[in-house]
């Protein structure tokens, strides 16, 4: 399923900052963690930082990193009509994600220990080959391999 590009053209030069990414990985970890422990504050600052986190960050000066190279291969990525969510790879990764990812955040509201562990590794691997994989998208587009 192709999807409009949520982001503008400076909002994702923003975004391409590696500080933008490695946050966002935290806070993931930290909506989890709120959502277990009940702490309706902190997980409604967790979601606000990450609806903002794509413009928070200022525009790198070097995208010669790995997660700069994710951003701007996803970004090149859905500007070309490329899904976001399929059978094929590496959308299939989103495609597994977000279900899995749901259950989770149910696990963890429920308070379910392992399950919410184990869906946070998983989720958290997936969402690292689906970066890799726009990475590579990137560097092969730009002949860098």
């Amino acid at each position: 399923m192709a999807i409009r590009n949520p982001l503008s053209e400076r909002a994702w030069r923003r975004h391409a900052n590696p500080y933008s990414g490695a946050t966002r990985v935290l806070a993931g970890a930290a909506l989890l963690l709120a959502l277990y422990r009940h702490a309706w504050k902190s997980l409604g600052a967790v979601i606000a930082f990450l609806a903002l986190n794509p413009v928070l960050f200022p525009e790198p000066k070097d995208t010669d990193n790995w997660l700069s190279e994710g951003v701007l291969g996803e970004q090149a990525w859905i500007a070309e009509g490329n899904p976001v969510f399929g059978t094929g790879y590496p959308e299939v990764l989103n495609a597994i994600n977000v279900p899995l990812y749901l259950y989770t955040l149910y696990s963890a509201y429920r308070r379910y220990p392992i399950r919410t562990l184990v869906g946070f590794l998983v989720t958290f691997a997936l969402k690292l080959l689906f970066v890799d994989a726009m990475a590579r998208y990137h560097r092969d587009r730009r002949g860098l391999r």
